[in-house]
């Protein structure tokens, strides 16, 4: 049976076509978490492009012969103050309800996806950074659900309005960050505690673009896969100096590279390098499971239910 995933997310939409066997995968960005960061809701241009290209990825679910559509949104949805309107109005315009996840369903189910990926491990602490949120899940193998969720609105997308100057991440600008992060995080941390046992787990399009990057710098050539590749504070310091000292089109020039992400990219670093300080946590492993896996997972867990 075919099943299809619309994710309305805060940098891009994706469309997922999922028959049991092959996924087809589209996907485009839109950046949504920066129009809401700038203006506090929806443009009427962000409407307009999130609609036409929702029909779009439904009339090719509907082309694939998809028994079952199901269409999210996440961070930006939630920031918006007419975040409940335009999903509607995207649901009435495409045919299928689009449901906004709450920021721990998001959480949840990334965790879900992510804790399978490591079934050797006692547990797993989930750093999941998206373009819309920074999203914090803790617990055992055996756990349904994360003991330990956290969500914040520290998403790149989100930030980068206020934090970057043309693509560039200002030192003084980076130091607040770090602060607001370390003490945005102080609930979490002293809730999650000292978990010396658990895996750390980077996740989201950003930490694999940061694998690729790091790995690619330490041995000349690109890495066939990122998934398992490990991401140290060391590393993520090397490149918050690189991205002060390199320009724009130098950054574009190096291996591995890709345009769409390199301008949120030192934003990325400084999130990530200052999440595992936080964690008291020198390393990492980075995963490309996340979001969509997890709801996959449920879509055709429903299925065969149904």
């Amino acid at each position: 049976m075919r099943a299809a995933l619309i994710e309305l997310g805060s940098t891009g939409f994706r469309l997922t076509i999922d028959d049991g066997r092959d996924i087809e995968r589209r996907s485009q960005h839109l950046h949504l978490g920066s129009s809401v960061s700038t203006y506090g809701s929806f443009t009427e241009r962000d409407i307009s492009a999130a609609t036409r290209l929702a029909a779009e990825f439904m009339a090719a679910a509907k082309m694939h012969n998809c028994q079952r559509i199901v269409a999210i949104a996440t961070e930006s949805f939630r920031l918006a103050a007419n975040g409940e309107a335009v999903a509607t109005h995207i649901s009435r315009e495409i045919g299928c309800p689009v449901r906004i996840l709450s920021p721990q369903e998001e959480v949840s189910l990334t965790w879900r996806a992510v804790v399978n990926e490591f079934p050797n491990r006692p547990g797993v602490i989930m750093v999941d950074l998206s373009g819309g949120h920074l999203g914090l899940g803790s617990g055992p193998l055996g756990a349904k659900d994360p003991v330990h969720n956290f969500s914040y609105p520290l998403g790149t997308s989100v930030l980068a309005p206020r934090a970057l100057a043309d693509g560039y991440l200002e030192t003084s600008t980076r130091t607040r960050l770090e602060h607001h992060i370390a003490e945005t995080l102080k609930p979490a941390m002293a809730s999650i505690g000292p978990t010396p046992a658990e895996q750390i787990v980077l996740t989201g399009g950003m930490a694999r673009a940061l694998a690729q990057l790091v790995h690619t710098t330490r041995r000349g050539e690109v890495p066939d896969g990122v998934n398992g590749l490990g991401v140290d504070c060391s590393d993520l310091g090397h490149l918050v100096k690189k991205f002060s000292e390199i320009s724009l089109p130098a950054r574009l020039a190096l291996p591995g590279m890709k345009q769409r992400r390199s301008l949120h990219l030192p934003l990325a670093v400084a999130i990530l390098r200052q999440t595992m300080r936080s964690l008291e946590a020198h390393e990492a492993l980075v995963t490309t499971v996340g979001l969509r896996e997890g709801l996959l997972a449920r879509l055709m867990t429903q299925q065969r239910a149904a």
